[in-house]
């Protein structure tokens, strides 16, 4: 019977860890992409235009869109950017953004958002409540 229990409480545990290390993948990216804008300065942008594609991750055959916008640098100097983050929505052109530039190249540059792997990010909460909810189930009906 013991070991029927610890199945009951391994098993739940094994789905919350994998939930957590879901979670954790999913916000690794980011976590990464905004240390190394780390020293980058802000800066405001006007959209010029929009890429639009139906491939790349999380499209699933869908429109995507991508703003292009021109910026200034701290100098004055007028640079051309291309957003490196994709949506659903297209940008209004002639709309102010925000954009982050590295001030040794402005020609790198992109907009200043958090990104997330949404999918990846719903699965491991998904089964991060699941593992939890069965260990505390199985928990309180074991002892």
């Amino acid at each position: 019977m013991d070991f029927l229990k610890l199945i009951f409480i391994v098993l739940p545990g094994l789905l919350l860890l994998l939930g957590l290390i879901l979670v954790g993948l999913s916000l690794a990216a980011s976590i990464r992409r905004q240390r190394s804008m780390a020293g980058w300065s802000h800066g405001s942008a006007t959209v010029t235009g929009n890429l639009h594609g139906k491939d790349g991750p999380g499209s699933n055959g869908r429109d995507r869109f991508a703003a292009s916008y021109e910026f200034e640098d701290a100098a004055g100097k007028r640079w051309l950017g291309q957003s490196d983050i994709y949506s659903q929505d297209q940008a209004i052109i002639g709309q102010r953004i925000a954009v982050r530039y590295n001030p040794a190249n402005p020609a790198e540059s992109t907009l200043p958002v958090f990104v997330v792997a949404r999918g990846r990010l719903a699965t491991g909460l998904l089964l991060v409540l699941f593992g939890a909810g069965a260990i505390t189930m199985f928990a309180s009906l074991s002892w």
